[in-house]
């Protein structure tokens, strides 16, 4: 049987050998659904324990989901697992995700993803074409950035080409290194740039015309209609995006998506055809500014508060991108620890040059050395900040401020990261998605923390709804009001977390976007609760799954493969690292610091109780059927997913 949605192939290279060859997608579904979901057993197969994330024979796991390169809206990311080069203190496998057009094309050229294995001899790139795959040379690629890099092989193949590339990061196994496609998709978080540069892979580039099946056209269509007149602006908040009229003049800027199927424009997502560059004069830049890229000019009255202006900034998050640096350790994480060493008088230069944040040749001269190995204080950098620290002898305290776990800087925890605004106890559930995971979780998993306040009035004062709204709508999600209440403290805050981790795989396995998906609140109902046509918000990612694909799942069958892929992600870190419940809690004295932002309900900072949160992580353990003294899935807990052999092959997994 043949699944609408699919291209019905995966495509298997070794680069040692330079074998290719073709695998039935069918392997795998319906269970493995796609993306994470089938990484997570495609993982288990064939990582075994030992194996580190430049080690050869360690696999780069590319994958779309079924709804990428359809018309399914806020479709089209594509998610990279493997073993994560930036993971502190291990090298746990773990998983990262990018948008732009790629994945779609690769669809298109019959694949529903690829896995890397083996190392070439010397740099190649991948030409995939409507089933075909050939290893090309990629010598002259090598020391080019990003954007030469696709520039180069598109003006070879041609325009309508899609390029999935890394820069010199990749090339030298920085361990932040990006790789990415177009001017802004980047697959961010993990280091998988490095890994594709230890295998001496400069690129893959695709082009394809293969149309995909529809299991039922009609509903397919309808229910894409329905969702698409839903969705509401950027990051699924009531806000409506406008662009500035100044940039629009000065500088040509226009919205331009992300990612394939984005419908709304976002307040994220702009791009620019006429900058000056402030590094190279007389000339002009084009390119996009997405997410956290927006605080390299600086912002006044902030911790960002640098004056580097538009030009610069922009100037110098083209370079960042272009050479494969990920934004968010720059930005959040070493910037902010850099400027920290300053005024603690521990550091003024760095490799000789004086630390001057208003100066955009100090950050080209910082970045193009750390993505180089330049010196010996951007060679540390190269490790990722965390790791830089206990190099270099210097910073280990502040670290501790800005990076909760896994060598990932903060994000939505309403502690080191400074931009993101999230008060307690609503971080108690960031607390718990970080513990849990092994990479910053919160990219796939804004819905409870930013939606909840996104939505309040704190954060959009004039469309967002009142307190006993949103309570009256989180309640029908997590069964209780108390679950989004601002006075609740640790109560009702581990069942969030349990969910969200079902939809946070969800996402990364159709694929869909992570800022709009799962619909919770609506301005276009009277209630408030996100519905269109006979479907409630929750179950919009089904729907289309469901019409697509054919697979006759109901949303409680989604929710069950989900969470297989969560219990079998965590038995592969049991057996190949160990993972346990000791682990978990390094995030606690992270969140023991008082936060940045203040309930205004509560009058004062908040500081993490990690009796009570113990208490939360018991309850969360529960839920998920893990042992509450191990953190690890219990023999029954497999057994319910189908995995009682996986079970058994690890024998660290918890007897009943």
């Amino acid at each position: 049987m043949k699944y609408g949605g699919y291209a019905g192939k995966l495509l298997r290279v070794n680069l040692t050998t330079g074998t290719i060859h073709h695998q039935d997608t069918m392997d795998y579904l319906p269970d493995w659904y796609g993306g994470r979901a089938m990484a997570a057993r495609i993982a288990w197969d064939e990582i075994p324990p030992g194996t580190c994330a430049f080690d050869p024979d360690s696999p780069l796991i590319i994958l779309t989901g079924p709804l990428t390169g359809t018309a399914a809206p806020f479709s089209g990311r594509t998610t990279v697992s493997g073993i994560s080069a930036q993971g502190h203190p291990v090298e746990w496998y773990s998983r990262s995700s990018f948008g732009g057009h790629w994945g779609a094309e690769l669809k298109h050229a019959g694949f529903d993803g690829l896995i890397v294995t083996g190392r070439a001899p010397d740099p190649v790139f991948l030409k995939i074409e409507n089933r075909i795959c050939i290893i090309e040379n990629a010598e002259n690629l090598w020391g080019m950035g990003i954007y030469e890099s696709q520039k180069d092989i598109m003006a070879q193949y041609g325009k309508d080409w899609r390029v999935f590339s890394i820069g010199p990061a990749g090339e030298n196994k920085v361990r932040i290194a990006i790789a990415a496609t177009e001017t802004e998709s980047a697959s961010g978080q993990g280091g998988y740039g490095a890994v594709m540069g230890s295998k001496n892979l400069k690129a893959i580039a695709v082009h394809g015309s293969l149309p995909l099946d529809v299991a039922d056209p009609q509903r397919f269509a309808e229910v894409c209609r329905l969702i698409r007149n839903e969705a509401h602006g950027s990051h699924g908040w009531p806000h409506t995006a406008k662009l500035d009229p100044e940039k629009v003049r000065r500088f040509g800027q226009r919205y331009q998506a992300c990612t394939q199927g984005c419908a709304v424009r976002c307040y994220d997502a702009r791009f620019y055809t006429t900058v000056p560059s402030v590094l190279q004069r007389g000339k002009k830049l084009a390119g996009q500014v997405d997410c956290i890229a927006g605080l390299f000019p600086g912002f006044k009255e902030s911790f960002y508060d640098w004056k580097l202006g538009f030009e610069a900034g922009f100037e110098i998050g083209q370079i960042a991108n272009d050479e494969g640096l990920n934004h968010w350790e720059i930005l959040v994480g070493m910037i902010p620890w850099i400027r920290y060493l300053k005024e603690d008088g521990e550091l003024s230069r760095i490799d000789g040059m004086e630390i001057d944040l208003d100066n955009p040749r100090f950050w080209e001269f910082l970045l193009k050395g750390i993505s180089r190995r330049e010196g010996e204080f951007r060679s540390a950098l190269s490790e990722g900040t965390v790791r830089a620290s206990r190099i270099l002898g210097i910073g280990e305290e502040r670290v501790k401020q800005l990076f909760p776990a896994w060598g990932y800087a903060g994000h939505w925890d309403g502690h080191g990261d400074k931009i993101n605004y999230v008060f307690f106890p609503y971080w108690i559930v960031s607390a718990l998605q970080w513990a849990v995971d092994t990479r910053d979780p919160i990219s796939s998993a804004h819905g409870y923390g930013q939606n909840i306040m996104g939505w309040s009035k704190i954060c959009s004062p004039e469309l967002g709804l009142d307190w006993e709204r949103i309570k009256e709508v989180s309640a029908r999600i997590y069964g209780s009001k108390t679950c989004a209440d601002p006075e609740s403290g640790y109560s009702g805050k581990a069942y969030p977390v349990w969910w969200h981790g079902q939809r946070s795989v969800m996402k990364d396995s159709l694929t869909v976007g992570d800022q709009v998906f799962p619909r919770i609140y609506s301005r276009k109902t009277d209630d408030n609760f996100a519905r269109a046509g006979d479907m409630d918000g929750p179950s919009f990612e089904r729907h289309m799954f469901t019409s697509l694909t054919g697979v006759p799942w109901s949303d409680q069958d989604l929710e069950h493969a989900s969470e297989r892929v969560i219990q079998l992600e965590r038995a592969l870190l049991v057996r190949n690292f160990n993972r346990s419940r000791a682990d978990d809690e390094t995030v606690i004295p992270y969140f023991e610091k008082a936060e940045q932002q203040t309930n205004p309900l509560i009058g004062r900072r908040i500081e993490l109780n990690s009796e009570k949160f113990r208490k939360v992580m018991d309850e969360y353990y529960s839920l998920r059927g893990w042992d509450q003294t191990t953190g690890r899935p219990t023999q029954e807990t497999m057994a319910r997913f189908g995995l009682e052999k996986e079970a058994e092959e690890s024998n660290t997994i918890e007897k009943d």
